[in-house]
């Protein structure tokens, strides 16, 4: 941007060089090209803003079909949120460790030779039926 001194100095060069009579008919073609320009910038930019209006109203035309599908599941979630931590709050012990891998072969090598003895995996050594 120019400062004043700097327009001031532009100014003088300007009566110089092209002297007191042409000098205003110069600064009014000067001003007309820059209205005319003006007015340019202000019609490309009515065009874009009409573009983008229409660009909005496709937007919001899409958008309404989308929130009238999502609101079944905002509602759903809301409700979910409303029951918060107490809807499924653990009722039983706390477990101090979970069965590790180990855990759970062993189990499956006792069912598996229990199955193969014959005897019913789901009993207990002492409440197996007896032999008749």
């Amino acid at each position: 941007m120019l400062q004043t001194g700097e327009i001031i100095i532009i100014a003088l060069l300007a009566l110089v060089v092209f002297g007191p009579t042409r000098l205003p008919e110069i600064a009014r073609k000067i001003g007309g090209w820059t209205a005319e320009l003006r007015k340019a910038a202000r019609e490309i930019t009515a065009g874009l803003e009409a573009e983008l209006s229409d660009f909005k109203e496709v937007g919001n035309e899409l958008r309404s079909p989308l929130d009238e599908v999502k609101k079944p599941f905002t509602e759903i979630r809301d409700d979910m949120k409303g029951l918060g931590a107490a809807g499924h709050e653990w009722k039983g012990p706390k477990p101090v460790s979970g069965p590790t891998p180990e855990d759970a072969m062993r189990d499956l090598e006792e069912m598996n030779r229990l199955a193969g003895e014959g005897s019913d995996p789901t009993l207990e050594p002492d409440d197996e039926p007896e032999p008749e």
